[in-house]
Order: structure tokens, then C-alpha cells, then sequence
């Protein structure tokens, strides 16, 4: 009798502890289930004991990595914007999505789209940029292998089929990604409704055979007149805290012939300031035959150095990739448009090394606070008048042409002439990318 009792003892307990063991699976499920990562912090959320340049906030890489221009093609109607905010709602859409199949289309010359619909969304982008780096650690895209090209040009299909189609086209036009999406065409077309709302005439520019496709053509607004000329007084980076991040404990200063530069050195680089130009220019003298030509690492890992020590202390963006020498620009823009100097005051130049930065450039003056300028909205030509005159230049090679857009010209105050000695002007100006240079555009020239 005992015996049986205990045997009916053990299955009790048996069956209670198998319920807890349900219970507990249940609980972990519905936490797996819910769970929701902290992106931020997954980027590369800025450290409070790392030594920073700049307020400690950290950046998303689709912030810094994205198009500069968006523009919507329905046969011959062409609109677009630069507006960030439109162009985010835009490529949000694209983040973590399925991708159900990829296509590779080639062309010994320029590939054609043949499945292309006449209605279509074009995102652009400054310069080439690394598919693989794109798909993984902007996008978010899970694949077996990363298709690899560089591509300047992304295009939203969403006529052809129920499901958006996108294609990637590379730099040199010969070849293309085809994509085929889980996003519903009509989802897309809703979001893009109504962020178009606003969007002005754009108009196809043609410079060389390359771009006598539609697909190919460069873009740029019809008109860019009342663009506002804007001031703000400036904050100047501190050089003690760059080269704590640059040059860490161990800094010398060292004597220099000229009172207008300051140099810093520790045992294995050298960095240069030169107040007058506002510039800081370091290079890791011990790494220079191991810089990174890896494009989509050094995307990563410059963002990565340059965000967790706060130094993107304006709106930058990717700008330009030197695969050559391994240079990656990140150039800063101002209310939509980027924003350049002669002196390079709104770049951010910097090339990897096998496990640190080799070179590392930029200005040293921030944006403040808004001053309200005295000068009036700012009129430029327009985009015919600039290829027509460009095209008519004789010591322009207008073949050479492969991007024009609205920028800003930064300057510092003249001495002489302005009051105002902590300000800093951004001036309208059209900009053209010329042998792939970005060149501004003045009286019919490029300077």
C-alpha cells in the first residue's frame, strides 16, 4: 500500500514540475517575442568615459549613410526634393525588410532595365557606396551572401508588380541589383503620396553617352531661386580634447617656425593646427602602409570611430569614398544641402589603418546659434542655364559632368570688413561634380 502511495507521490511531483517547466517556456517565449533591441545602443552609442569633441550623442548609421536628393518619374512629369525628413519616410521603408530574390544584371556598355515601369522613385546618392556595407549595416537586411557592387543610384519600382521592386545601379552604369521585396506596392505608393506633396519640377541632364538613358540621367531642380543666405555664430572644437582623442595621454607640444601653426606629436603621429584656416590634420606615421582599402570597412569603422567620440558635431553625411587610397569623406550639410569650403572647413576626412585611424582631418568650428541675416533670399540661375553655359565652356569637358547640386558656400568673417568676428556665412551656390571633384560653379566656369 505504502509503495503505491509513493509511487503516486513521484507522479504528483512529476506533473508539477513539468507545469513549471511549461510555464517557464511560455514566459521565455513571450520575452523572446517581445523583445525589442535598443538600436541606439547597438550603433555605436557614445561611451560617457570616452573622450568626446562634442555633446554625447550618438548617431544612426542611416543618418550619416544615406541619399542627398529623391526624385519620383512618371513618364515625362519629373518632381523631387532634398528634404531629409521626406527622403527618411522613404528609406525607413526599406529597413529590415524580406528580400524574397536577387538578380545581377550586367552590360558591357550600360545595362538596360528592360522590366522598369515608366512610373518609378530614384534615390541618389553623393558618390559610390559599398552594396554589401549598404544591405548589412544600414538597411538591416539578413542575407546568405551580400551581393557586391558600388552603387550611387538606388530605383523603387512599384507599378510592375503588387511588390516593390528596387534596383541598385552601380557607379560606372554597367551594372545593376534587382531586388524583389516583401514591401506592398500599394503601402509604398501611400507613404510616397504623401511625402511628394511638396516636391518642384526636377529636370534630366544629359552630359556624355552614359546618360542618355532616362535611368542615367542626372537630376537636378528646374529652379533654385529664394534659397536663403543663413549665418550663425560659430563654436570652435576644442584642440586639448581632439588630441586626447587623436593623440591620447601622451601629447608634445612642439615649437613651430610658424606662430599661425601648432603642432602635437605622441610616439607614433603628428597632428597640425592651423589657427588661421581653423583645420586640424593628423596622420598615424607608424600606419601608413596599412590603410584599409576595404571601402565597406572603412565606412564602418570610421563611423564607428568618429560617432563614439562625438565628432559628427553638425548634420554630416557620407560624401564621398576613395577606393584608390582608402579616404572617406563625410561632408556636413545644412538644412538639406551640403555644405563646402575652400579650406575644407566642412569635411571630415578620414582613412582606417589595419586597427586604428592613419589620417584624420576636419574643421574646427561648429554651428551655434542662428543670426538674423540682413541680406536677402539669394538668385540663382537655373539648372538649364548652368548646363547650357557649362556645356558652351571651352575648357570644360563637359563628358566630365557627373553630378550637379544646390550647396552652400562656407566663409569666416573678413576682418576687414565684418563686424561680426564669431560668425560663420553659408552662401547658396550651384556645385558640380567635375573629374570626380566637387567644383564650384561661377560665371559660367567651375572654381
Amino acid at each position: 500500500m505504502s509503495l503505491v502511495i509513493g509511487m503516486r507521490n513521484r507522479e504528483v511531483i512529476k506533473s508539477i514540475i513539468l507545469i513549471i517547466l511549461v510555464l517557464i517556456s511560455i514566459c521565455m517565449t513571450y520575452l523572446v517575442w517581445t523583445f525589442t533591441p535598443e538600436l541606439t545602443d547597438l550603433e555605436t552609442d557614445v561611451n560617457t568615459k570616452t573622450p568626446s569633441i562634442g555633446p554625447k550623442i550618438s548617431k544612426q548609421m542611416d543618418s550619416v549613410v544615406m541619399p542627398f536628393r529623391m526624385i519620383n518619374r512618371n513618364g515625362t512629369d519629373v518632381k523631387g526634393t532634398s528634404n531629409v525628413q521626406d527622403i527618411k519616410k522613404i528609406t525607413d521603408r526599406l529597413l529590415g525588410k524580406e528580400i524574397k530574390k536577387i538578380d545581377i544584371l550586367s552590360s558591357e556598355s550600360v545595362v538596360e532595365l528592360e522590366d522598369l515601369s515608366e512610373r518609378y522613385t530614384m534615390l541618389d546618392f553623393p558618390d559610390s557606396v559599398p552594396s554589401e556595407m549598404y544591405f548589412n549595416q544600414v538597411l538591416g537586411l539578413s542575407m546568405v551572401q551580400y551581393p557586391k557592387i558600388n552603387f550611387d543610384r538606388i530605383l523603387i519600382d512599384t507599378k510592375s508588380t503588387n511588390d516593390v521592386i528596387v534596383y541598385m545601379l552601380s557607379d560606372d552604369k554597367k551594372q545593376a541589383i534587382k531586388l524583389q521585396t516583401s514591401i506592398k506596392s500599394h503601402e509604398f505608393d501611400k507613404i510616397n503620396k504623401e511625402v511628394s506633396q511638396h516636391f518642384t519640377p526636377y529636370t534630366g541632364i544629359i552630359t556624355n553617352e552614359n546618360t542618355t538613358n532616362e535611368i542615367n540621367q542626372i537630376y537636378a531642380p528646374k529652379d533654385a531661386d529664394n534659397i536663403n543666405i543663413y549665418r550663425y555664430v560659430s563654436n570652435q572644437i576644442s584642440v586639448a580634447d581632439l588630441n586626447e582623442v587623436i593623440l591620447g595621454d601622451s601629447v608634445i607640444a612642439r615649437n613651430n617656425e610658424n606662430d599661425k601653426i601648432s603642432t602635437y606629436n605622441n610616439n607614433t603621429g603628428i597632428a597640425n593646427v592651423n589657427e588661421e584656416k581653423q583645420t586640424y590634420r593628423y596622420t598615424n606615421l607608424s600606419d601608413d602602409e596599412n590603410r584599409n582599402k576595404d571601402i565597406s570597412k572603412s565606412i564602418s569603422n570610421t563611423f564607428k570611430f568618429i560617432n563614439e567620440h562625438a565628432g559628427f558635431t553638425d548634420e554630416f553625411r557620407l560624401f564621398k569614398t576613395d577606393k584608390k587610397t582608402g579616404k572617406i569623406d563625410y561632408r556636413m550639410f545644412l538644412n538639406n544641402y551640403p555644405v563646402f569650403n575652400d579650406d575644407n572647413l566642412s569635411l571630415i576626412e578620414a582613412v582606417w589603418g589595419r586597427d586604428t585611424i592613419n589620417e584624420y582631418n576636419r574643421g574646427l568650428i561648429t554651428t551655434g546659434v542662428a543670426v538674423p541675416s540682413k541680406k536677402e533670399a539669394y538668385e540663382l540661375p537655373t539648372s538649364e542655364e548652368v548646363r547650357y553655359n557649362l556645356a558652351s565652356n571651352q575648357d570644360i569637358n563637359f563628358n566630365d559632368v557627373t553630378n550637379i547640386a544646390v550647396g552652400y558656400d562656407l566663409s569666416l568673417p573678413n576682418e576687414e570688413k565684418d563686424s561680426l568676428q564669431d560668425t560663420i556665412e553659408f552662401k547658396p551656390n550651384w556645385y558640380i561634380k567635375y573629374n570626380g571633384e566637387w567644383k564650384r560653379y561661377e560665371n559660367g566656369g567651375l572654381v
